[in-house]
């Protein structure tokens, strides 16, 4: 079970997960900002994820991409471009998943509406959605994914629409931020909690929301919650999600989280006050891992 900090202190870093692994037999693995920075694959990423594999461990990725996993996964997908493919590791979930099975089922040949238009939507594959460019037609928004680069502004007059029509928002992707090589980027999280704050319906699917995390264990098998090890960095959805769920969980502080956590912009080790400050408000993390590595 996660361990909490008292005041003051932080949890402990771990520059390895070597100093853990035979405590777990099933790692829960978010994929941006742990084992790749949106462009390429982190250092250590495939040596690690090989080294799991032959340590006999079962090995599920479980992203906020609102895209399916079949999808990104392959190998010529986003992901199967960087070499993440089978079998590095055993399953893959994404938020895109179940955004995907709740569409099929509650949204059947409905009109729907994405923020960045020239996406190709991998969630609605096979389902009787028909897409529109004006909000007002939608019958329900799909938030997926935003244009890279764009800021809040250019949505303000689409969100406002729909308020205004009473448009239902079905958030493929949680994530408010989300980094891609060293810059971040709005995410559509980051909108569809506006739209939430104003009075909008949004139906939430991925981390940190338990129903993501229900799946995932019954992809395992249902072992016991304490032989499971989740990896994330985000605060807000990886450590919340799994503190929430009951099973233990690892920040990587050199995701999304890295420039704040750092003394300064040269540094390469974090500061502890500036972790502590972090921290306030949130769910604490088992450890702190340094990097996703052996």
């Amino acid at each position: 079970m996660t361990a909490l900090t008292k005041p003051n202190t932080i949890p402990p870093v771990i520059d390895g997960l070597s100093e853990i692994v035979d405590r777990y037999d099933h790692f829960f693995l978010d994929v941006w900002g742990v084992l790749h920075d949106g462009l390429k694959p982190y250092p250590d990423t495939i040596a690690t994820l090989k080294w799991l594999q032959d340590k006999g461990k079962n090995v599920l990725l479980l992203s906020n991409s609102p895209c399916l996993s079949s999808e990104i996964g392959a190998p010529d997908g986003k992901v199967g471009k960087m070499g993440l493919v089978p079998p590095l590791y055993n399953h893959f979930l994404t938020s895109g998943d179940a955004s995907h099975d709740h569409m099929k089922v509650h949204h059947d040949g409905q009109k729907v509406y994405v923020f960045w238009p020239d996406e190709d939507v991998s969630a609605f594959y096979g389902l009787n959605l028909t897409r529109v460019t004006d909000v007002r037609e939608a019958d329900f928004i799909y938030a997926s994914l935003l244009r890279l680069g764009s800021a809040f502004i250019e949505y303000e007059d689409v969100l406002n629409l729909a308020l205004e029509y009473k448009i239902p928002l079905v958030c493929g992707n949680p994530d408010r931020v989300v980094g891609v090589g060293t810059l971040m980027n709005l995410c559509v999280g980051t909108l569809a909690e506006w739209y939430e704050n104003h009075g909008g319906n949004v139906i939430w699917f991925g981390k940190p929301y338990p129903a993501l995390y229900e799946r995932a264990w019954e992809m395992v098998g249902k072992p016991s919650k304490s032989k499971i090890l989740a990896i994330g960095d985000s605060l807000v959805t990886d450590v919340a999600g799994a503190t929430n769920f009951g099973i233990d969980v690892l920040w990587n502080v050199t995701g999304i989280h890295w420039e704040e956590l750092k003394a300064d912009h040269a540094a390469t080790r974090i500061d502890p006050t500036r972790v502590q400050t972090a921290m306030k408000g949130h769910a604490i993390p088992t450890g702190l891992l340094h990097g996703f590595t052996m």
